[in-house]
């Protein structure tokens, strides 16, 4: 009775193996022959940002400069600590 039934199921198995391959054999061959279409270059178009953008832009602006004062006013606070202990 087992024998039977792992046959059944060896035989079942079998047919989906050749099924799957064959479904893929014919896809691959059906994707090879379609013709490729070529790449055309479209105009680039500009960026207009939006108002909230733009506010979102301004404030890293702010952002950064202060952060560039604040490492310049560093670099002065080190600069004199650096005299001092010469």
């Amino acid at each position: 009775m087992r024998k039977q039934q792992y046959e059944a199921s060896a035989k079942i198995a079998m047919v989906a193996l050749i099924g799957i391959v064959l479904s893929l054999t014919i896809n691959i061959a059906i994707g090879k022959h379609d013709p490729v279409q070529e790449a055309k270059a479209q105009e680039p178009m500009q960026w207009t940002p939006t108002p909230l953008e733009q506010r979102k832009m301004d404030s890293l602006y702010a952002i950064d400069a202060a952060t560039k004062a604040d490492m310049d006013s560093i670099r002065d606070m080190i600069d004199a600590i650096l005299i001092k202990l010469d």
